[in-house]
């Protein structure tokens, strides 16, 4: 016996998005969540006793809005009235004991202009010399995958890569940018990388492009949060619904699937799995062992994140920016500091400070094995000299415990074989989300409908 029914298994942006044209094309559904809430890596709430009359994102605060597939669900869910910018204030790094701006312009954190690197003084003389002798030197293109730091290091020296590069692009994955896929993890950049020629020249072209190209802003988020995104999804979906309902395996049923969960045979069409890879490795193992190991071999990164929320006149800095990223070798735990109260206008009520700091990489994970009360601590200590933190703040800890795929070499390679072998060993079954191809809410919510 088979359905037209289409499981969905995980209900996190990828899975609620698959949920969404599913009921928008009509077709009989169900989410399974394993957890008692709905969001997966998005969430957002109160910071209790911090005097906040409104609630404050507990991961990311907003998405890409040049990749439009987040833009575009929220004008569908209704949201589109409440779409916002950041206020375009620039952002720091925490170098030698000093603040100092990110140059502008540049490319996922991959400056071009020896000018404005020398002006910023994050790097040394050394490395500025280095950084020019290197970025007009024709390079050979890119063939296949290689990490950022393979493909980067040679382009612009080891301190432009060191102090502006791995920070942001290592940071946003809690991981090292020396590991990740360059395809995978910075697709722009890899485009530029697969021209041969000089990378200034190619970034000033990638720049013009974009710039002429441009319509609204890079960044959007959701005034009140992003949140608000999970629960107008919950909203329209909620008939399909169920949380606390993990699955427990799969079994094939004549042409279709049946999914087991606390006892119960769900028959279903279609299954849509997606979960982090070791879950839905161990789902698909008994019918696709190959892409059940890959998937198992996916290692994640950890991240915590504590927002603290203090007075404005505890505070030495004026906030004017969107906040700073500390390179590894500075010997701070902290990662990644957000002025969300300077950076998004529905965060700022005037008198409140409002700061989410990061820690956590996958080569420093020390947040992991400390106490959440020593971790507080240890950020708040280190808001002092950055920015002159004179006040106690009210703090809010969110860990975010294996949560972030790391994209390795030949990531995509090793997704395309994954949907190749499925297709062949279990039709019926489709593994996305941000296991695959794209961990940014745009990308999960592209892949989620994509599957449909």
């Amino acid at each position: 016996m088979t359905t037209d029914r289409v499981v969905v298994i995980g209900g996190g942006i990828a899975g609620l998005a698959a949920a969404h044209e599913l009921h928008s094309q009509g077709h009989p559904f169900l989410v399974l969540e394993a957890d008692d809430r709905l969001g997966g890596k998005i969430d957002g709430g109160p910071v209790q006793e911090s005097g906040l009359a409104f609630d404050v994102d507990m991961a990311a605060d907003g998405f890409l809005a040049r990749q439009p597939e987040a833009t575009q669900l929220c004008r569908e869910l209704g949201l589109g009235d409440d779409l916002v910018a950041p206020t375009g204030a620039r952002a720091f790094i925490w170098i030698n004991d000093e603040l100092r701006g990110i140059p502008s312009p540049s490319v996922l954190g991959v400056p071009f202009e020896e000018e404005s690197v020398a002006a910023s003084g994050i790097v040394s003389t050394a490395g500025l010399a280095d950084f020019v002798d290197r970025i007009d030197q024709p390079a050979a293109a890119l063939v296949g995958d290689a990490s950022v730091g393979e493909v980067l290091r040679p382009r612009v020296g080891a301190e432009v890569f060191e102090r502006l590069i791995d920070p942001l692009l290592g940071g946003i994955n809690a991981g090292n940018a020396d590991q990740l896929s360059i395809e995978a993890g910075a697709a722009q950049l890899a485009t530029a990388a697969r021209e041969e020629g000089s990378l200034r020249e190619i970034l000033r072209a990638q720049v013009a492009a974009n710039t002429a190209a441009a319509a609204g802003p890079v960044f959007n988020g959701v005034k009140g949060g992003n949140r608000r995104i999970i629960d107008a999804l919950d909203d329209e979906l909620g008939h399909a619904i169920r949380t606390s309902t993990p699955a427990e395996s799969l079994e094939r049923d004549g042409g279709g699937w049946i999914v087991r969960t606390g006892g119960e045979a769900i028959r279903a069409g279609r299954v849509i799995i997606t979960s982090p890879a070791w879950i839905t490795s161990r789902l698909i193992a008994p019918h696709a062992p190959e892409p059940a190991a890959v998937l198992g071999d996916l290692r994640y990164g950890s991240a915590i994140l504590v927002t603290f929320v203090i007075d404005k006149d505890q505070i030495d800095s004026d906030l004017d920016g969107s906040g700073y990223l500390v390179p590894r070798r500075q010997g701070m735990l902290t990662t990644a500091c957000s002025w969300s109260s300077s950076k998004w206008d529905h965060y700022n009520d005037g008198s409140h400070a409002i700061l989410r700091v990061s820690a956590g990489r996958t080569d420093d994970p020390r947040w992991v094995d400390m106490d959440l009360a020593d971790v507080v601590a240890t950020m708040e200590a280190e808001l002092v000299p950055t920015i002159g933190l004179r006040g106690k703040p009210v703090a809010r800890v969110t860990e975010w415990r294996n949560s972030l795929p790391q994209y390795r070499p030949g990531h995509l390679a090793r997704c395309d074989r994954i949907d190749q072998l499925l297709a062949e060993s279990a039709p019926g079954l489709t593994v996305t989300g941000a296991q695959m191809r794209g961990l940014g809410v745009p990308a999960c919510v592209r892949q989620g409908r994509g599957a449909v």
